[in-house]
């Protein structure tokens, strides 16, 4: 058998009527105070018994068969007398479920669940809950799948990182959500969130919003490189790190990764990095240009400054790598070029140096309107010095 104790006396009350919880400290996990009528249906329902001890009055329930108009339904009884509930109640959930409201209450009346082979005792200042049943005892066994009960790998603000994959998200240590597809590590929200009434999170997009968030302020190298190089068919693969900050140690892998070109890498986390990579510019080094190169440099040079664009007005620095499709960057009152685009071909490399000078010079940004605009008008600007005739 499967036993609850914790220090306080329950109000019978409690059990008999809807709609009544009573839990002292703002970190209770319940809310509706529905989980002990609904674990004492679920009980019955899949054949286990329930006794409950408020102090050392004994509280047995059992089933009766009631025929309401013209159906039959089976009324929980408590001592024998009929509850204002069925069976029915909570028809969904599973034994699973049980175990884990039984569970979570006495979590937040800090009380201790245990197994035993003898019936305890009760006590006057206490409530004891004696559950019987194969399905409820193995809900118990199989409680790591339910109850987080390891030590986190990593914990950062609103959530902690466990050890070893899992098709769940917990809450406050609790399972809250089924996740659409597994997770390489195993998430525990510690961050206020709302629940429905059977305590699953209320709001997945919630849930998803706090483990990147989480994820993006990880500092362990492996770990990092696991959640943003994850393989196909895991949950990792779907996070969009977008709108996340990331720590430097974060940022710094995936700066590693991205200049290897490394397969599979979350382009979301590449994104989120980019102010970290802007900021690693300053320490680049100039590569040296080869004379094919610096010939394929000087013709580009040339090339836009007599179209208009003074581009070597700004120090030109060629670098091996500015990030994954990156071609060029402005940043400091510089032009950053990275080998790949000369390697492209004369005209790409104008057009990048092109774009680069208009975000120095004119202050515009990339996709954008006022850019747009601003292309628009220069093409239509050369269209007026080829047809010698201004519009």
């Amino acid at each position: 058998m499967v036993a609850f104790r914790n220090k306080g006396v329950i109000d019978p009350k409690s059990i008999t009527t809807f709609g009544v919880s009573s839990k002292e400290g703002e970190g209770a996990i319940g809310f509706f105070g529905t989980g002990l009528k609904y674990a004492i249906s679920i009980i019955l329902r899949q054949g286990g018994s329930i006794t409950i001890y408020a102090g050392m009055d004994k509280m047995e329930f059992g089933t009766r068969q009631e025929k309401i108009r013209v159906d039959e339904f089976t009324f929980v009884t408590m001592n024998g007398q009929a509850l204002g509930f069925t069976t029915e109640v909570g028809k969904t959930w599973e034994t699973w479920q049980a175990f884990r409201e039984l569970y979570c209450n006495t979590l937040d009346e800090q009380g201790e669940c245990f197994v035993t082979d003898e019936e305890p005792e009760p006590a006057e200042d206490e409530t004891l809950i004696i559950v019987r049943g194969k399905e409820f005892y193995d809900s118990w066994v199989n409680r790591d799948a339910i109850i987080l009960g390891s030590e986190p790998l990593h914990q950062m603000p609103g959530l902690d990182v466990h050890a070893g994959a899992s098709e769940y998200v917990f809450y406050r240590g609790i399972r809250a959500l089924k996740l659409s597809l597994p997770s390489i590590y195993t998430y525990n929200i510690s961050s206020s969130m709302d629940l429905t009434e059977d305590r699953t999170i209320k709001h997945s997009f919630y849930a998803d919003h706090y483990i990147r968030q989480g994820l993006s302020q990880l500092t362990d190298k492996y770990a990092i490189s696991r959640v943003v190089v994850p393989a196909d068919g895991v949950y990792e693969r779907s996070i969009d790190f977008s709108s996340t900050t990331p720590s430097e140690e974060f940022a710094t892998v995936v700066r590693v990764l991205a200049k290897s070109f490394t397969k599979g890498l979350n382009h979301s986390a590449v994104t989120a990095c980019r102010g970290n990579l802007l900021d690693s510019l300053a320490n680049v080094e100039h590569m040296p240009l080869t004379s094919i190169d610096q010939v394929r440099m000087d013709r580009a040079i040339a090339f836009c400054k007599g179209i208009g664009f003074s581009v070597d007005e700004y120090p030109i620095v060629v670098t091996e790598f500015l990030g994954e499709g990156v071609l060029g960057r402005a940043h400091n009152e510089h032009i950053f070029i990275s080998k790949r685009t000369l390697m492209m071909g004369t005209k790409m490399l104008c057009g990048t140096l092109i774009e680069e000078f208009i975000h120095l010079r004119h202050k515009l940004r990339d996709e954008t309107y006022e850019m747009q605009n601003f292309l628009f008008d220069a093409l239509v600007s050369m269209g007026e010095q080829l047809t010698g005739e201004p519009l």
